[in-house]
């Protein structure tokens, strides 16, 4: 059996973590350094500092592991066949790259080359893909520009948002990276370069990108409502605040973008550049989340009204 071990930090990582773990597990997990969060900035351990610990596994964290010159020789002391880096949020250069046997090995949310970088299922959404994947590689210097080992190709449903498609791409690469770790011998791993065709990338959501605009066709924002939703958010205003909306849909009313044009089931049905959306779920600034019915009573919003 290989032996391997794990790098990561965030949610995906610690799902992986737990999917892998359950079947054979890491001889080691580095991960983050606590970092402050919240209002109080209380330091907080990363989903897989945490995962790591409630699996009892040998758990160390870091800076920034490339120029950590000791957890670098902790890791030579018993290195592994292969070290898994997922979600880890940093750039893994040498000697780290080609330390171990069979290298560095990544699980990608996307069908590389498409959507390299570190949003690939928040872009695919946003782009109304009906299809993306998932892309076992091995690293190397560049942007998951690795040769791969294997891909699964996994299907969007019109419901699916972020997290949910996490928790898909999630289970389907670590399927079949368990395969490769437990049932097909090391030498008869393959790894073909990536095609120079089809490259595209995924940069990192930056917060400015929620923002609704209402000149847009609804399929465009539902698609950006359902892969932002989640984080960093999606958002408009109403009265001057901030209306964060969480849930929506695509409706076929029209009429001038950002005008309230109906009231469906209680509802409130938004007119856009193409089409409409009705508001599910909305979070007023400095409220909890709460239905858009609810929100509509208190709004002392009505037809004719609009949203900025």
């Amino acid at each position: 059996m290989l032996r391997f071990g794990f790098c990561g930090s965030g949610r995906f990582a610690a799902d992986c973590l737990s999917i892998i773990a359950d079947k054979t597990r890491p001889e080691w997990v580095i991960t983050n350094a606590p970092r402050p969060s919240g209002r109080g900035l209380k330091l907080q351990d990363t989903p897989v500092f945490e995962k790591a610990e409630e699996l009892g596994l040998k758990v160390r964290t870091t800076e920034k592991i490339s120029a950590d010159q000791e957890t670098l020789e902790w890791i030579e002391k018993d290195l592994p066949d292969l070290i898994l880096v997922i979600d880890f949020g940093h750039m893994i250069k040498e000697p780290l790259l080609s330390m171990a046997r069979l290298g560095c090995i990544n699980i990608h949310p996307s069908l590389l080359p498409s959507y390299r970088g570190s949003a690939p299922v928040q872009r695919a959404l946003m782009d109304g893909l009906e299809v993306t994947g998932v892309t076992i590689f091995r690293l190397d210097e560049g942007m998951d520009s690795g040769p791969v080992l294997a891909q699964v190709p996994v299907t969007i449903d019109v419901e699916d948002d972020t997290p949910s498609l996490l928790k898909k791409t999630c289970a389907a690469g670590c399927e079949k990276l368990l395969e490769y770790l437990l049932e097909i011998p090391s030498e008869d791993w393959v790894f073909v370069p990536q095609s120079e065709a089809g490259i595209s990338t995924a940069p990192k959501i930056d917060k400015s990108e929620g923002k609704i605009d209402w000149d847009a066709g609804s399929l465009e924002l539902y698609n950006r409502i359902r892969a932002l939703a989640d984080a960093p958010g999606t958002f408009c205003s109403h009265a001057g605040k901030r209306l964060r909306i969480h849930k929506a849909a695509p409706v076929s009313v029209s009429g001038v973008p950002g005008e309230l044009v109906a009231i469906s089931d209680g509802f409130p049905v938004i007119a856009c550049g193409e089409g409409s959306l009705k508001l599910l779920r909305v979070q007023p600034e400095g409220k909890n989340v709460r239905g858009a019915d609810e929100w509509l009573r208190g709004s002392r919003m009505k037809l004719g009204d609009r949203l900025e």
